[in-house]
């Protein structure tokens, strides 16, 4: 591989790599890269890099594999001053290393695990949480942080002893703890601290039920309007996408799915291509959030951005996720990160602004537009997969033309 990259270099640089320490590796890498579908280009780079940092290594009389993590910064320390150029190094020589630990040629590193206060007290309340009040494991992962939170601060403050703990103590970490939050996840975060300031008193760990000290911020139901657009700005920010590129007809396409269906952005994300029935023009989501499967029926303007982006953008792949990574070796995307940036960089583009921009930004429109057509509120409910109809009634805020009829009445005149 190294060669056939080289290929068209000068015999003094042939020899070069012919003699690097590192060689034979180095070839193996590189051919795992190239059946992944690296450029040839990204590939010479990597070459370059690694056969200098063999070099490198071997110049200081060192030829031991298990050595070389402890060789990457003195190397780049010498190798150049321009910052990106060295962070390109660095990439090049980690993916290198993981490499040979795969291949176990050098040891894994040894990560010490951390020690956290009362750990095992916060797994039994995990533990008690999850049997008694039927508690998702999402949810149970934002308790486990919040509680080692809690710890941690009264560790921070001398209080290790939970029987000295006090309300003082407790409402110094909700004012420490709440800054930068919204009133709804501050209350979301004192209902967590009372339910664990229950569970130690329960426990005998405290002398006196100190969940009553903590006080939450009122939270009015359905005070916030959502935030939608109108039917003009959606088609404005639909077309800032630059589908000229692989990145913008796969940003679009999401972005078309979000703004018919008002589908969830980890929806779009999970949709795999067995979910999309071209034959019968229809269009599943299934494990919705209310544990629900829709069926939709295919509109031409979602399935022609999809099929836009499987025929010229896609990469080949084993993987059924229909949207893919842009970046090698080109994975299914994890999270809804990347459709939320793309929305917020397309409404950037078209000048909109809203409060709190993403992928909700379309639901609600989509939500908006159908009460707009007189759609009633059980069927917007199931056109959006709601399971509870409250959840769907604090859409009615942006029904704008049933509100206004409401507002005039039979009795009312328009002054």
């Amino acid at each position: 591989m190294l060669e056939e990259l080289y290929s068209s270099k000068s015999h003094k640089t042939l020899e070069r790599i012919r003699r690097s320490w590192l060689r034979e590796l180095i070839d193996e890498f590189l051919s795992v890269r190239a059946a992944q579908r690296y450029r040839h280009g990204s590939l010479k780079v990597m070459a370059h890099d690694l056969i200098w940092f063999g070099d490198f290594v071997d110049q200081h009389g060192s030829r031991e594999l298990g050595r070389l993590p402890e060789w990457i910064e003195p190397f780049l320390a010498q190798v150049t001053p321009r910052k990106r150029r060295r962070s390109t190094w660095r990439s090049a020589i980690t993916q290198f290393l993981r490499f040979l630990m795969q291949k176990g040629l050098i040891p894994s590193p040894v990560t010490t695990p951390v020690i956290r206060p009362h750990a095992e007290l916060v797994e039994a309340y995990l533990v008690f949480t999850a049997e008694h009040r039927g508690v998702c494991r999402e949810h149970l992962k934002n308790i486990r942080r919040f509680c080692h939170a809690f710890m941690g601060y009264l560790e921070s403050r001398g209080t290790a002893d939970l029987s000295a703990l006090t309300p003082q103590v407790v409402q110094e970490f909700m004012t420490s703890d709440s800054t930068g939050y919204r009133r709804k996840t501050v209350s979301h975060r004192c209902a967590m601290l009372r339910g664990l300031l229950r569970h130690l008193y329960r426990r005998g760990l405290v002398s006196v039920d100190l969940s009553a000290v903590v006080i939450a911020p009122r939270i009015y139901q359905q005070d916030q309007c959502p935030r939608f657009l109108t039917p003009p700005e959606v088609k404005a920010v639909l077309s800032a996408f630059n589908r000229q590129k692989v990145c913008g007809r796969r940003n679009y396409a999401m972005a078309v799915l979000l703004a018919v269906y008002g589908l969830r952005g980890i929806e779009v994300v999970r949709l795999c291509l067995d979910d999309i029935d071209w034959h019968n023009q229809k269009l599943h989501i299934r494990h919705r959030k209310a544990g629900n499967a829709t069926t939709y029926p295919l509109a031409a303007s979602a399935g022609e951005a999809v099929l836009s982006y499987l025929r010229n953008g896609r990469p080949q792949s084993l993987h059924r996720q229909v949207f893919l990574s842009t970046v090698l070796p080109f994975g299914p995307l994890r999270w809804t990160a990347t459709p939320g940036r793309a929305i917020r960089e397309a409404m950037a583009k078209a000048g909109i602004r809203v409060d709190r921009p993403g992928t909700h930004t379309f639901r609600y429109s989509c939500a908006q537009k159908l009460f707009e057509q007189g759609m009633p509120i059980k069927t917007v409910g199931d056109f959006l997969g709601h399971r509870d109809p409250n959840t769907t009634r604090r859409y009615t805020k942006i029904a704008l033309e049933q509100l206004r009829t409401v507002a005039l009445g039979e009795a009312e005149d328009l002054l």
